[in-house]
């Protein structure tokens, strides 16, 4: 399916202005170890959340299927029991794929789907050094056509997902990205960070 970045929905999610640029992506620094537990104090079966993300955790440093986003988050709902997108409607390389039930950021939590559609975000660092000199770094990611799952949701619109395909080619991968604007002082650095574009947020559907 193309270059294996997938559209999301127009109905849905967050939208920003769109600036089309050449892509490229920097890797953020992995976060902390995330325990996945099979069960609670009463014995119960994993969540479907659970299921899916697992299944995805498993497969770090893999290809899954062909290669693509897509496939990632369509074999991960299908293994644990959910419907996937063509529960929902055409599979076509330009649908506006839907994965579950849709819900906000503020209610986002491990096992949902993001589908993206232009969406890129860019974060500066400032940190003022006590001679008066200052240092500024850059970087910005951006998921032109594409599908991940959500492995953790933190603070300020910081999200940890794993996927495929991104860049184009790569296994699957742990990344940080961010889905609200933000800006932030602590101490000497200053941190702003600013999002475009669309994307959806799905709580999988058990079958």
């Amino acid at each position: 399916m193309g270059n294996g970045q997938h559209p999301g929905p127009t109905d849905a999610g967050t939208a920003f202005p769109v600036d089309d640029g050449t892509l490229a992506r920097i890797s953020s620094p992995p976060p902390a170890p995330i325990g996945l537990k099979g069960g609670n104090a009463k014995g119960t079966t994993a969540s479907l959340g659970e299921q899916v993300v697992a299944y995805a955790r498993q497969r770090r440093g893999q290809v899954v299927g062909d290669g693509e986003c897509f496939t990632l988050a369509d074999n991960a709902l299908r293994n644990a029991g959910a419907r996937s997108a063509a529960d929902y409607g055409a599979v076509t390389p330009d649908a506006d794929y839907q994965w579950g039930t849709s819900v906000s950021l503020s209610d986002l939590r491990t096992g949902d789907v993001v589908q993206f559609r232009n969406y890129r975000y860019d974060r500066e660092v400032e940190t003022q050094h006590t001679d008066g000199s200052s240092e500024t770094q850059t970087e910005f990611q951006e998921r032109p056509h594409h599908t991940a799952i959500v492995e953790r949701v933190g603070a300020g619109g910081a999200v940890t997902v794993l996927e495929q395909n991104a860049p184009v080619g790569a296994p699957v991968t742990r990344s940080e990205l961010f889905f609200s604007n933000r800006d932030e002082t602590n101490g000497e650095v200053r941190t702003t960070i600013r999002v475009r574009g669309r994307f959806s947020f799905y709580r999988p559907e058990a079958r």
